[in-house]
């Protein structure tokens, strides 16, 4: 009796928790053990395909990432963000994409998908123009297996905002 007591106040407890602010997403990682390959569309919707970096012009770098967002045609889009010849680019696929209002989407992805430190990931990206009209993105809540990376467009680690990203070319 005592455990059936303790259950049900448990279910209760949890059914009066305050909602979480869109840029913490609700799902856990563990969704992204069932893809439904339907990141495509709304990158597409959102025009998000497409080549993207802080400054299109300077070279690739940590500081500079050069980001090729595609879609290969099976729902899923693939991005290869370039951080310079030093380095090995970071692969991400999205398999799972939702708008959470008008200017942000919450993504599901993989990073190094296939690869040992295969690691799902949880994203919020924030969609705009800047004082040219020239598309912008930013990631403003990132989430990994070892928790919460960046939360309101910061770094946890180093306390840095997150950079916004313009369409190239």
């Amino acid at each position: 009796m005592l455990k059936r007591f303790a259950v049900w106040a448990c279910i209760a407890a949890l059914s009066v928790m305050p909602a979480i602010a869109a840029t913490e997403p609700t799902a856990d990682n563990a969704e992204l053990a069932r893809p439904s390959f339907n990141a495509e569309p709304v990158f597409r919707d959102l025009n998000l395909l497409g080549n993207w970096a802080r400054d299109c012009a300077a070279p690739a770098s940590p500081q500079n990432p050069h980001v090729a967002t595609t879609a290969p045609g099976d729902g899923r889009v693939v991005e290869v963000h370039d951080v310079g010849p030093e380095y090995a680019s970071n692969l991400y696929h999205f398999i799972a994409a939702r708008r959470l209002d008008k200017d942000s989407i919450e993504a599901q992805a993989l990073f190094r998908p296939g690869l040992e430190g295969e690691e799902p990931q949880t994203l919020v990206m924030r969609i705009g123009k800047d004082a040219r009209g020239t598309d912008t993105r930013r990631t403003i809540y990132n989430r990994g297996d070892d928790g919460v990376r960046v939360r309101n467009g910061v770094a946890l680690r180093s306390g840095l905002k997150t950079p916004v990203l313009r369409r190239c070319g």
